[in-house]
């Protein structure tokens, strides 16, 4: 098949998958198949891929993305020619994100990471195209699916599996891991996971197994108690990231240098040696090759969205935090980090999200193009922005010192920012991964364009 017909098909295949079974991050609770008998059914058909395998199995509020990429990073760093699987979602700019590989040798092109290959997609759903039909699985769970595919097929010798939502019920949950994280909780999906911290805690503790040590990252104390009781039951070993490497000089040193460059990521970080230390894959120093690969997370395993600076003049960050705790954390950071120079937003948000608590911990004094991405999740633009200027008035401001403006399209509503800032103000762009994916695109274009 020529390149060309390949691509034709594989995108053919991408939309025939996403019109069966529309994913949750596009529709929403409609697109979500709590349980675990589709899932299991599924890997039945396919010979069971998953069993077997050597699995780290991460779940979290926030930061299990950040954690997965890092240490699958570290993991291939610490085993040379090793190839670590990685399982991570949502994609931000191809659906092939969600699959990769990630080795310490370098292809011809100098990338340590493969996303899954576009025969490889079209080869899967022509496979199973008669189970995706007649049992309808979800989205996530024809994602699962796959990459449990790709990662036996190619001999993966370990693999990093984020869960899509919760744990108990995820369809991640079929495999038997050497190690569960809990990265972070906080209260995110309360209409599917419970609307208390200790409810959402048990659900993402749902993937701790029976005698399968447990590494939690900085949680409240409410969810930590979940944690420890859970564990204690199920016979699990619990390390607490903040007792393993709490005020640790090397986690410090690793912040400061990561090319994932949020505040957050010390945590991350802090969870992720941890979990070496625990998987007996390295006892990290700052002088080794995996502080390095853990310092260098976002190039060898080509994440994006985690702070990302898109340009310097002006400066273009963009960031997929989009709850109320990713929020606390971010909001501060880019006002520090802005000092003295004026901050334009470009955001959007779900509608299912905490959208009032949100827009409470967005800097007064910036401008603000506010947008919506595709899908029926989005909440419009206009309602986005009455609910931040009523935000802005209670906080003390005039109505005319109000400077917002609502732009139903991420691309022109980046357009927009960009011709109001000047060299000296910085851009963020944020509030959901989707605005991110079409900020992201929208700038890949323009770049290639401009060429």
């Amino acid at each position: 098949m020529s390149v060309v017909g390949l691509d034709n098909e594989y995108e053919r295949c991408v939309e025939m998958l996403c019109s069966i079974a529309p994913s949750f991050q596009k529709v929403g609770t409609a697109g979500y198949h709590p349980g675990l008998e589709t899932m299991s059914d599924f890997s039945d058909f396919l010979g069971n891929p998953h069993k077997g395998g050597v699995f780290v199995h991460i779940a979290g509020t926030n930061g299990k993305g950040s954690v997965a990429h890092m240490l699958a990073s570290a993991l291939a760093f610490s085993r040379p020619g090793s190839v670590i699987g990685l399982y991570t979602s949502p994609h931000l700019l191809d659906f092939r994100e969600r699959i990769r590989t990630v080795s310490s040798e370098p292809d011809s092109g100098g990338r340590y990471c493969r996303e899954i290959g576009k025969d490889e997609v079209v080869d899967f759903v022509c496979r199973c195209r008669q189970f995706i039909e007649d049992r309808r699985p979800s989205f996530f769970e024809i994602t699962t699916a796959m990459a449990f595919d790709y990662f036996r097929r190619h001999g993966v010798d370990a693999a990093v599996i984020e869960t899509g939502l919760g744990g108990r019920l995820d369809s991640t949950n079929i495999i038997m891991p050497e190690l569960s994280i809990i990265t972070s909780i906080g209260l995110d999906h309360k209409d599917i996971l419970g609307d208390t911290i200790s409810s959402i805690a048990y659900e993402k503790c749902g993937i701790i197994k029976p005698g399968v040590p447990v590494v939690a990252g900085y949680l409240p104390d409410e969810a930590m108690r979940v944690v420890e009781s859970v564990a204690g039951k199920r016979g699990c070993r619990l390390y607490r990231s903040s007792d393993a490497y709490g005020g640790s000089p090397v986690v410090a040193a690793a912040a400061k240098e990561a090319d994932l460059g949020s505040d957050c990521q010390s945590m991350n970080i802090a969870t992720v040696f941890t979990a070496l230390r625990v998987l007996r894959a390295s006892e990290v120093s700052l002088h080794d090759e995996v502080f390095r690969a853990v310092t260098h997370a976002a190039h060898i395993s080509g994440l994006r969205g985690r702070w990302e600076r898109l340009s310097v003049s002006p400066e273009v960050i963009c960031d997929i935090g989009h709850n109320v705790e990713a929020l606390s954390v971010s909001m501060k950071q880019l006002v520090k980090e802005a000092g003295d120079r004026h901050i334009i937003m470009v955001y959007g948000m779900a509608g299912d999200k905490d959208v009032a608590s949100v827009v409470e911990l967005l800097p007064s004094g910036a401008s603000y193009v506010l947008t919506q991405a595709e899908g029926s999740r989005a909440m419009p633009a206009a309602d986005l922005k009455t609910l931040l200027d009523r935000s802005m008035l209670r906080r003390g401001m005039r109505q005319e010192e109000l400077d917002s403006v609502d732009v139903p399209d991420v691309g022109r509503a980046v357009d927009i920012a960009l011709e109001r800032a000047s060299d000296k103000d910085i851009v963020f762009i944020g509030g959901s991964s989707y605005v991110v994916a079409e900020a992201v695109a929208h700038f890949l274009h323009s770049s290639a364009r401009s060429q």
